[in-house]
């Protein structure tokens, strides 16, 4: 006997594209519409199998740092063992997002009254910092341009051309960038 779907079961169009991001546009659990909570649960435990694989792969930290980070997903995981899962498991993603940010931040015995300075620095204990070599620069603009993040007067792919037929192949990314920032400042101040 199937479950009786109703509106609450629907799945938000911003949950497939994130669902088909991870497992694939034709997997099952980016074309299902509705989901019962307890193909919910499932789907969810699956997306944190996919966060600490990405955590794993791409956080270099601290061993109280990662633990710390670990920690939200468990919370997240022990969440789902619950009826009412959404809240637990919201807290658990939260709690991964803002220890990727730095930390865990703790105002249970702030006062009332205006916040501190630095109430929302979470740099106590390490700092987060984003490099970028000049290939994922070039990248990010190829994306910037095929994602619609950024309104650019010219494709990143033909001025790459334009370059490369006035210059060559031999010069680097950081002559291109260079030129890029001459010959379409506009676009390089959209993207940068």
């Amino acid at each position: 006997m199937s479950k009786e779907h109703n509106d609450n079961d629907l799945v938000p169009n911003v949950m497939r594209v994130q669902l088909s991001r991870f497992f694939g546009s034709q997997s099952r659990e980016a074309r299902a519409t509705r989901r019962t909570t307890a193909e919910w649960k499932r789907t969810l435990k699956r997306v944190l199998g996919e966060l600490d694989k990405y955590i794993s792969e791409n956080v270099d930290t601290d061993d109280v740092h990662f633990l710390i980070i670990l920690s939200g997903l468990c919370a997240a995981d022990e969440a789902l063992k619950e009826k009412n899962f959404w809240p637990g498991y919201a807290e658990g993603i939260t709690r991964v997002a803002l220890c990727l940010l730095g930390e865990y931040p703790d105002h249970r015995k702030r006062q009332k009254g205006r916040k501190a300075h630095d109430h929302y620095n979470l740099q106590k204990f390490r700092t987060v910092r984003w490099l970028q070599t000049r290939n994922q620069r070039l990248l990010t603009l190829f994306a910037a341009w095929e994602y619609g993040f950024s309104q650019l007067g010219k494709n990143p792919h033909e001025a790459l051309r334009e370059f490369r037929d006035q210059y060559g192949f031999r010069p680097s990314y950081k002559k291109f960038f260079d030129w890029y920032k001459k010959t379409y400042p506009a676009d390089y101040c959209k993207v940068y």
